[in-house]
């Protein structure tokens, strides 16, 4: 995206906040009046005040100036909160429609894009871009009180402000030069930061196989290489922000020398009163600190260019799973139909034209070596991802024709990966309900799971914390088999819902999940023997293809694929 087009659209984001941008211009433009008004008072003071010795004059004089300071005082604050509030709202705002769509994208974007990368385009990025914001929203002050400055310098001497601006075109050129090279560093630099996000999300997350296997100098040497390249770029980008103020300084003192020289001349021939030069000189001083504040504005902006590129090319990032039905999934048990259904990442194929058929209320077992397309088949259902040919249809109807909310609430998923926010026992059973507290604990006790949990210190309010390794895995699991008995859901999904288990747990986690399974259409993922042999139905897959089907007798006997992962034991005899 081009900066001219980013900065568009995140101007659009100050729409709705038009009424206070205005109030807070007009606060601006009071303020900016300030300087030009204390510079015509110095100039009355020094030239029909002290030389005219006018004592009543003088007696008022520092009143208008304690006045003049006070009024600047009270229009700085309030028109500092009110810009900064639209600010902050703005940011909120940029966050809040960043992290929606994130939640919106599909799980191939979110695999290709790690999470501590997103968290940093989530924090770090937006903040880069609250710089630039507040330089946006205070863009109009600095040129208000340069273009008053000079009126005023003007109203004194017109000769003298027409040399003093002669110089002033030359100032555009640092402003530009150095500001292009801010913009490319602090894009670069947010992306490092990005990366130094990632590694360390990677290696905390995995800290039990980085300390298990010696890794902490392998882990802290790739850290730091990305943290060096982090502090280069964190240099130049701030050789990039200091450099224009200096040389502005510059470019205005020679406009300052020039007056000095010329208004000098014109005291010494009479044409020039020396209050007036001072004025005058005390006005051109005044212009130094908007002239900067001009240069610094650009900077901001330039820093919120860069932010806001990568903010706004994750925002632009089309759905892969699109939206577009406007049924509702049915509530009651519904027949799971996949037609030639086709799936691969990029160039390598997963799933080749299977053809699978679960009856309503039936349960099937799906089994096959690792790697098989298990997996992949069970997140098709929800649309977590939509296969490339062919279609799946639930109740006659293609899962495209049904709104995705309305057809996710119509699943339980049920996984391996036990997942638990940092949050309450009972809000991690009632996610994404507003289920009561009755209705908590009923889910809670058809999953085995309220004794446990009545044994925890604050028991439904106890806090777990993130992902929930305070509890065992069998805990673990029963309160997500509880969230899933809450969904009421006409379709389960289980994928290796008891791997990893001990045999106490898995006992009564089996319980739970055969008390689940009750009156569902059911696809379960599975290598324990118990699980697959009670099914209706058990499909095999190879390669992703369905090699065989049919019930567990007629398999074994079969002499098949399925009795050959029962003898190599790739099916536990559990």
């Amino acid at each position: 995206m081009k900066p001219s087009a980013t900065t568009r659209r995140l101007l659009t984001y100050f729409r709705p906040h038009r009424t206070w941008l205005v109030f807070a211009v007009l606060l601006m433009a009071l303020q900016a009046l300030i300087p030009g008004v204390l510079v015509l008072l110095i100039e009355t003071v020094l030239d029909d005040v002290l030389i005219a010795k006018d004592r009543h004059a003088l007696a008022l004089m520092p009143i208008a100036v304690v006045g003049l300071y006070m009024l600047g005082g009270i229009l700085r604050v309030g028109r500092g909160m009110l810009t900064r509030h639209i600010a902050w709202q703005v940011i909120t705002d940029l966050r809040r429609d960043l992290f929606a769509h994130m939640l919106r994208l599909d799980v191939r974007w979110h695999q290709a894009h790690p999470a501590g990368a997103s968290l940093a385009r989530l924090t770090q990025d937006v903040n880069t871009i609250q710089y630039g914001v507040s330089g946006i929203v205070t863009a109009i002050q600095q040129p208000l009180t340069l273009v008053v400055l000079l009126g005023a310098a003007a109203w004194m001497n017109v000769w003298l402000t027409a040399v003093a601006i002669a110089i002033l075109p030359l100032v555009a050129w640092p402003i530009s030069k150095f500001g292009r090279r801010l913009r490319a560093a602090s894009r670069a630099s947010l992306d490092t930061m990005a990366d130094l996000s990632e590694a360390a999300s990677e290696s905390l997350s995995g800290i039990e196989v980085v300390t298990t296997h010696c890794g902490e100098t392998n882990r802290t040497a790739h850290f730091e290489s990305i943290n060096d390249a982090h502090r280069r770029l964190q240099m130049r980008a701030f050789l990039a922000k200091l450099s224009p103020g200096p040389v502005v300084e510059l470019i205005a003192a020679v406009g300052v020398g020039a007056v000095l020289w010329v208004g000098g001349q014109q005291v010494f021939d009479g044409a020039l009163q020396p209050g007036e030069l001072i004025a005058f000189m005390i006005a051109l001083g005044l212009l130094n600190e908007p002239l900067k504040g001009i240069s610094k504005i650009h900077e901001l902006t330039q820093q919120a260019r860069a932010g806001a590129s990568g903010v706004f090319n994750i925002l632009d990032t089309p759905l892969a799973i699109p939206d577009h039905g406007r049924l509702d999934a049915p509530m009651t048990p519904a027949p799971l139909v996949f037609s030639g259904v086709i799936f691969g990442y990029d160039d390598a194929p997963v799933l080749a034209s299977i053809d699978v058929e679960l009856r309503a209320g039936e349960v099937v077992a799906l089994v096959g070596h690792s790697g098989a397309g298990k997996s992949t088949l069970a997140k098709l259902i929800p649309r977590l991802m939509d296969p490339k040919a062919g279609e799946i249809l639930l109740d006659g109807r293609p899962l495209s024709s049904y709104s995705l909310s309305s057809l996710r609430r119509s699943i339980a998923y049920v996984s391996q990966d036990t997942f638990l926010f940092n949050d309450t026992v009972a809000a991690n059973i009632g996610f994404g309900t507003q289920a009561s507290q009755a209705e908590i604990e009923a889910a809670a006790q058809a999953a085995n799971a309220h004794d446990f949990i009545m044994d925890l210190p604050e028991g439904y309010q106890t806090r777990v914390d993130a992902r929930g390794m305070r509890l065992s895995g069998g805990e673990r699991q029963r309160i997500c088999i509880a969230r899933a008995f809450l969904r009421d859901a006409p379709v389960l999904i289980l994928d290796e819902a008891t791997s990893a288990l001990d045999a106490e747990s898995e006992a009564q986690v089996t319980e739970a999940i055969d008390r689940l399974m009750r009156d569902r259409t059911v696809l379960a993922i599975a290598h324990r023997l118990s699980t697959i042999r009670n099914a209706d139905r058990i499909v095999v897959l190879q390669r992703g293809r369905v090699a065989e089907h049919g019930d567990h007798a007629a398999l074994i006997k079969a002499e098949g694929p399925y009795a050959k992962l029962v003898a190599s034991q790739t099916i536990g005899h559990c």
